[in-house]
């Protein structure tokens, strides 16, 4: 039988050459594992970064959507003024929603009597606001006869 012992391999020039390419090529994959690794690393904190960009433009959005028409008669933003006269009408059981959105303020509010959707149309421009739109709908009622359901789209200063 042939044998071939380690140290007589490891006598031939060739068998030299082997052990440093050898050492070559785990020196390359280790530096290419710890370029990777680097690279993952900047790739999560540039994430991070992009995120909180995206919140801050995100919070830009939303504030840049509130009506820029400045404010009420009384120097209130439009939103605390619609909010007061509500609550001086006592509306508030009545009101499906108030918001902000990019066109000016939205209210939507059901079930009113003819009298109080007078009065609060008189007030909204009491108070220097002015109805970009409105979309009313007279809803009948066995019990409380007809009523008033109004979405309606609210600016700034006239």
């Amino acid at each position: 039988m042939i044998g071939i012992h380690y140290d007589e391999i490891n006598s031939l020039p060739e068998a030299k050459r082997l052990h440093k390419a050898v050492v070559i090529a785990a020196v390359i994959w280790l530096v290419a594992v710890v370029v990777f690794v680097f690279a993952l690393s900047a790739m999560s904190a540039n994430r991070e970064r992009l995120d909180e960009a995206g919140r801050v433009l995100n919070g830009a959005m939303t504030i840049k959507s509130y009506p820029a028409l400045g404010t009420g008669a009384e120097g209130k933003e439009p939103l605390a003024a619609l909010s007061e006269i509500v609550d001086k009408l006592g509306l508030q059981s009545n009101v499906v929603q108030m918001s902000s959105s990019s066109s000016g303020l939205l209210l939507q509010i059901s079930r009113l009597y003819n009298d109080d959707f007078t009065k609060l149309i008189e007030d909204i421009d009491k108070n220097g606001l002015t109805i970009k739109t409105a979309e009313i709908r007279a809803v009948s009622s066995q019990k409380d006869g007809r009523l008033i359901d109004a979405t309606v789209t609210i600016g700034g200063t006239k």
